[in-house]
């Protein structure tokens, strides 16, 4: 059984965008309730274009009936009337919700910049930290790696037949022939600044 070598690094919270950046919060809640109203818009919407589809027949009682009628002019919300009169103001307060929820989304997706640095300052040296780690292990690995082909080398060179014995575990898939993918890595890690570049073995080195 694989024993751990490395003992887990400790958990690391890492603060939402929210708590980082007031900012942030106040765009997130901002656009969350700007698209809640033009949910509600929708919903009214529907429900007067019901009432409209399942009215009885009759005659429309406009403003300028009403007048001819002697009446009272019809209220705002009365159908049939009203409730085109709504569903035309609907339309209007629609084309407003957009532009604003459009504005209010690009204020929150500067605002996520924003926050995003705040957090990656705080995680930067835990996120460096591990970085290295990393590259320790993966050297450490090469060197295993390599003795383990070194070993593979003698008994070719003696001309054993031993893949019949042992399986072959080479891992050049991982590590790539000649420490390829790892070099890329490691030479990566150096240009980041995360490992020194003299810390990487001259054979890796680009």
């Amino acid at each position: 059984m694989l024993q751990k070598s490395v003992p887990a690094e400790p958990a690391i919270r890492v603060r939402s965008l929210a708590e980082a950046d007031p900012t942030y919060a106040a765009a997130k809640e901002l656009v969350a309730r700007l698209k809640a109203s033009s949910a509600k818009l929708d919903a009214e919407e529907s429900e007067l274009m019901h009432r409209l589809a399942n009215r009885p027949p009759s005659a429309e009682k406009t403003g300028r009936v009403a007048a001819l009628l002697g009446d009272a002019a019809p209220e705002e919300d009365e159908a049939p009337d009203g409730v085109r009169a709504r569903l035309k103001a609907i339309a209007g307060e629609r084309v407003d919700l957009r532009a604003a929820i459009e504005i209010a989304q690009q204020r929150l997706s500067q605002a996520r910049f924003g926050a995003s640095r705040v957090i990656c300052a705080e995680v930067a040296p835990t996120y460096a930290e591990r970085v290295k780690a990393l590259a320790d292990a993966l050297l450490a690995a090469h060197t295993a790696h390599g003795e383990l082909l070194t070993l593979i080398n003698h008994l070719n060179a003696a001309d054993i037949v031993w893949s019949g014995e042992m399986a072959p575990m080479q891992a050049s898939g991982i590590f790539g022939h000649d420490g390829g993918k790892l070099e890329i890595w490691l030479h990566e890690a150096s240009v980041a600044g995360f490992i020194a570049k003299a810390e990487i073995p001259k054979e890796l080195q680009r």
